[in-house]
């Protein structure tokens, strides 16, 4: 009997299958670069549309069309998707997805797959989109944004940087275009309110005479602005609001806006718009480089930048460094007036890229009022937090995870001994930042949420951090191999914190001198090999926080390290180390040890960490050779209060959920071939917010001998958050009804699962469970068999996304009118959406 074509055709059915989702992970690199290469055309060809578009509208009377408008931001917004894209697949790369890596890096590989497909897709389109552009320009509409908001509208502009710049802007087109406006007003406001001053300043553009005014009681004044206000149709501009003013209690009464007024206000605090009641709120956005190198020119004049051929690239070069912030480039401008000598730029650009506070104005007209921002942080702590974010490189998307951790490690959030409350904390302080625009939030990526430092604002902190220039050494950050000269290193001595940064740096063949301040040092994302013999002598009995995190060629544990007596915080994840020696022990203040990611196995010597203080172990992602002798070994240590962790033995597994219910945070379980079902008893995994599943065949189910209930000790995971389940024996997932906080879902392969909530849960127990009330992802993929998600309606939050692939058999969602709040996604294939059944009532 001829078996090759009936098996040949299985095989390329199988294959059809698999095909594109594995071709996102297999194609990556070669679609990355035909993505970059495609990038590069489209940004060339979106230069010369706005090459032409800016060469029209300088002549006047112009302005271009909303077609070409919304192609360049479409293009603008697709190229910064794309530098985002490929800063990920960079990173990604340190992360190798090997056979035995975590599997949330294979789902990553295939995230970024995907995302890079459609990204190529959209390149394709976007480049159609220009062949159908008749008209680039036409004539002048009225000025946008702010000016067309609707009349009778309070308008708020927050935002760290570049306020005052767009004020005056909307001021000018205000004053000189016809808008209809009787009267536009102009107040600057103080940090501490002065309501005599901003009526006197409004009741004189208004004309109201002196004699009117004065001797007048407050109320009466509030009275004469207030009915002068009615009977104009005027526009109110405030610059620099620093804390919500009641407008009425000025004469600005809500009934004066009836007449088709404007309020327009700007501020450096995203919580004063909402005390101030705007309508419409925008964030302030930087200058782009030409609309930089505009007001650069107009602060230094054009005759001293045609003055020598070299100095319009060192002007361009100075207007890069200024990051688009009106502030340090008219100051910058300012100080450049008049130099010819293209020496003096290239000393100019040296000092901005070094030591910017140097450079003449720039403390004065730029730090000082940045600084504002800086003292309205009343508390000690969260400015503490702020300044430590210098020890990151210029543009760097700081995880905000590790970043609280950091802070955590460094004892800024020791107000409590609880640290998953100083982890609430950290968001507070985020927050609080974000909030006054001193750290610019991020968007969500495959490695979690990230900040960004304004490269002008980390100058201001960094200037701060050396207690505003006088000690220079107090804190440096190196991120170039020159910086690593004798010269250098021999400044370490009066450093508190130092921080050696990125690929650049090869070597590291310098000691330094005693560094008897040195509390904090980073040594992260380099290409350093080896760590010399003494490197941490001069050291050792001041360092507080280490991290050599993200140094792959890294194989050998430091030395020096163990002999470092206060050693609070150790990160060696994602290094080559591949053992830790038993001198670890001496580490007799050592509360978080950090082996996330680690490149190869490694191997924790019995009794080396036993009687270290440690609040945090986690080993995330990474496998431990002796795997069980350290798993018995973390149960035995009391102050353990934070355990992520990767196994693949069922002892462990079972292990940690007996013991460890009051401290996991993090568990996967891999690769346990006996494991077939895991029993709880009793209690809760308080802390528990990621859990793992991946190819454990034989596991069909968890036992929960643990009813459902409203309050929050009444379920088993009730701070679980995450969970991804691939390649295993799991018949239902209804053990989910104890997770009332889950946010994703993600089920791969998982050949027997016919249901993911089965029989046996009543409806009343599924409204009280919250189940997927929470929920923001669900991936459903390759479940041959799931006939069901649940067979009772749930109620699922607006925005949720559901992914489906592969399922033939399901053909319905737990959805109906009552559970959809608002909007969702669902995206599947087409074959998938044609024999889908929608409830009726949902229609």
């Amino acid at each position: 009997m001829d078996l090759a074509s009936p098996l040949l055709e299985l095989v390329k059915g199988l294959w059809g299958l698999a095909s594109k989702p594995l071709g996102y992970i297999y194609n990556l690199k070669d679609n990355v670069r035909t993505l970059d290469k495609a990038n590069e055309n489209l940004k060339a060809s979106s230069e010369d549309v706005k090459a032409k578009v800016e060469r029209e509208e300088e002549g006047g009377g112009a302005q271009r069309t909303n077609q070409v408008e919304n192609w360049l931001g479409e293009v603008q917004e697709f190229e910064g998707r794309v530098d985002q894209v490929l800063q990920e697949v960079r990173e990604h790369d340190r992360i190798k997805c090997l056979s035995r890596c975590l599997p949330r890096n294979c789902w990553s590989s295939y995230k970024l797959g995907k995302r890079v497909d459609q990204l190529l897709d959209e390149v394709r389109e976007l480049q159609h989109k220009k062949g159908e552009i008749n008209d680039f320009t036409s004539l002048l509409p009225p000025p946008r944004q702010v000016l067309n908001t609707p009349l009778d509208k309070t308008v708020g502009l927050d935002s760290g940087v570049g306020k005052t710049t767009l004020m005056r802007r909307i001021n000018e087109k205000f004053l000189h275009a016809n808008h209809g406006f009787e009267v536009v007003i102009w107040v600057v406001m103080s940090k501490h309110v002065n309501e005599d001053s901003i009526q006197d300043t409004i009741r004189k553009k208004l004309n109201i005479k002196d004699e009117s005014w004065d001797g007048q009681s407050r109320n009466e004044r509030v009275h004469l602005l207030g009915e002068v206000l009615s009977k104009k149709k005027s526009v109110l501009l405030m610059d620099d609001v620093w804390a919500g003013l009641e407008l009425s209690q000025i004469g600005v009464l809500h009934s004066s806006l009836e007449n088709e007024s404007k309020i327009v206000f700007t501020t450096r605090l995203k919580q004063v718009c909402h005390h101030m009641g705007a309508d419409e709120t925008f964030e302030v956005q930087c200058l782009t480089p030409e609309e930089g190198l505009a007001l650069f020119e107009n602060n230094i004049g054009k005759s001293s930048i045609h003055s020598h051929p070299e100095i319009q690239e060192l002007a361009n070069n100075i207007v890069r460094e200024c990051k688009g912030l009106p502030l340090a480039l008219i100051t910058v401008g300012r100080a450049m007036a008049g130099r010819e000598n293209p020496d003096e730029w290239k000393h100019a650009l040296t000092t901005l890229r070094n030591n910017p506070y140097k450079l003449s104005g720039m403390v004065e007209e730029v730090y000082h009022i940045l600084e504002f921002s800086y003292n309205s942080l009343n508390d000690s702590i969260v400015k503490l937090c702020f300044i430590y974010c210098c020890l990151f490189p210029e543009d760097y998307r700081i995880r905000t995870d590790s970043l609280i951790e950091l802070w955590i490690g460094e004892g800024l959030l020791r107000d409590t001994d609880d640290v998953y409350s100083m982890r609430y904390k950290g968001e507070y302080v985020l927050r609080t930042l974000e909030m006054a625009c001193l750290l610019e939030s991020g968007h969500d990526d495959y490695e979690g949420r990230h900040v960004k430092m304004h490269d002008v604002i980390r100058d201001m902190a960094t200037w701060i951090a050396r207690d505003r220039g006088k000690k220079e050494n107090k804190l440096l950050v190196i991120v170039n191999q020159e910086d690593m000269s004798t010269e250098m290193i021999s400044k370490w001595w009066e450093a508190k914190k130092v921080s050696l940064w990125g690929q650049w740096i090869q070597n590291i063949d310098q000691t330094p001198p005693m560094c008897s301040q040195l509390e904090t040092l980073f040594v992260r994302e380099t290409n350093v090999t080896l760590v010399p013999k003494g490197f941490f002598n001069s050291m050792a009995a001041c360092l507080t926080v280490l991290d050599l995190s993200n140094n792959e060629k890294i194989q050998s544990f430091p030395e020096g390290i163990c002999n470092m007596i206060n050693l609070r915080y150790l990160n060696l994840s994602a290094t080559s180390i591949n053992a830790m020696p038993k001198k670890i022990r001496k580490l007799t203040h050592l509360g978080w040890l950090l082996l996330d990611h680690l490149l190869g196995g490694i191997v924790i010597p019995r009794g080396a960490i036993t009687s270290l203080p440690l609040n945090v172990f986690s080993s995330w992602g990474s496998s431990l050779e002796n795997e069980e002798e350290v798993v018995e070994e973390l149960g035995r240590m009391q102050g353990l209060t934070d355990l992520s962790i990767k196994v693949n033995k069922s002892f462990s597994a079972l292990k940690i959920f007996q013991s460890f219910q009051r401290c996991i945070r993090r568990v996967g379980i891999e690769n346990c071939e006996g494991l077939t079902h895991i029993p709880i008893r009793s209690g809760n995994f308080s802390h528990l917010e990621v859990l793992n599943f991946v190819n454990c065949h034989m596991l069909v189910k968890m036992e929960i001998n643990q009813g459902i209930g409203q309050a929050p000790n009444c379920y088993c995971f009730p701070s679980l958050v995450e969970v991804l389940i691939i390649n295993c024996g799991f018949l239902d997932l209804s053990w989910l009804v104890h997770a009332p906080k889950l946010q994703s879902l993600m089920v791969w392969h998982c050949n027997s699962m016919e249901k993911i909530i089965g029989n046996g849960i009543a409806r009343e127990e599924l409204a009280a469970s919250g189940l997927f009330s929470r929920l923001k992802f669900l991936l459903i993929e390759n479940l041959p068999k799931l006939r069901s998600i649940c067979d009772h309606a749930l109620l699922f939050p607006q925005g949720v996304k559901f992914e489906i692939n592969r399922c033939p058999g399901l053909r319905k969602l737990p959805l109906d009118s009552n559970g959809m709040r608002g909007s969702f996604s669902i995206q599947a294939a087409k074959g998938w959406w044609e024999e889908f059944e929608w409830d009726p009532a949902a229609r």
